[in-house]
């Protein structure tokens, strides 16, 4: 871990600065936006210096693979705030201010009710079998190695195979997430992608222009 780049941390937004934009301890909360330079945030009072040990993550975490909840849940929970707010103005206010507004807040929230960290924090894992988690991270892999081919060969590719291929990615990580969180479906999920695979590669939507990855594939 980098700690302190010297002169460069009054410039530069150093490891140490971005370590704080992504902490979820009160004191990170809304800083160090700088995509670069720092200088920014500090003419713009959003700077904050790392002054004690970061805890990566959201202020309220989700606890799951699912790529579609991790994607959607804040949308969910501005909608859901939207319709329980009373007013027509604060109503307008959830969608503009701060996550953490709420009437008669200030614009961002209070910083007092962000959970305090404690330092005794536990990262998220997988309950899975190791031999699952194992499973999850080869097929990922190969998502992986697939999304590169498709996006390099978007321009060759049928719409409706670029369709397809982008659906089955989709359907993959949802699946992987599924079995990462222990879901009861997850099995089942999994099955039908596998069997979908093969039904879409008879066509020839998924077959690969890297000849390995077309057999790993298969």
């Amino acid at each position: 871990v980098i700690n302190n780049l010297g002169p460069l941390e009054l410039i530069l937004n150093t490891p140490s600065h971005h370590r704080v934009h992504h902490g979820r301890n009160r004191y990170c909360i809304d800083k160090n936006y700088a995509g670069t330079l720092i200088i920014w945030d500090r003419i713009f009072g959003t700077f904050e210096a790392e002054n004690e040990k970061v805890a990566y993550g959201l202020t309220h975490p989700i606890n799951t693979f699912e790529p579609f909840k991790v994607q959607f849940h804040h949308l969910i929970s501005i909608w859901t705030t939207f319709w329980a707010t009373p007013g027509f103005f604060n109503k307008f206010s959830v969608i503009l201010k701060g996550p953490g507004w709420g009437p008669g807040k200030p614009r961002l929230g209070l910083s007092e009710e962000i959970p305090e960290i404690t330092g005794k924090e536990v990262p998220f894992s997988s309950s899975a079998s190791q031999l699952l988690q194992i499973y999850a991270v080869v097929q990922f892999a190969l998502m992986l190695a697939f999304y590169e081919e498709t996006f390099a060969n978007k321009a060759v590719l049928s719409q409706v195979s670029l369709l397809l291929r982008v659906c089955f990615i989709i359907l993959t990580l949802t699946s992987i997430g599924f079995l990462l969180d222990q879901r009861p479906k997850g099995a089942v999920l999994e099955t039908f992608r596998c069997l979908m695979c093969l039904m879409v590669c008879r066509y020839g939507h998924l077959i690969s222009f890297i000849p390995s990855l077309s057999f790993a594939l298969e």
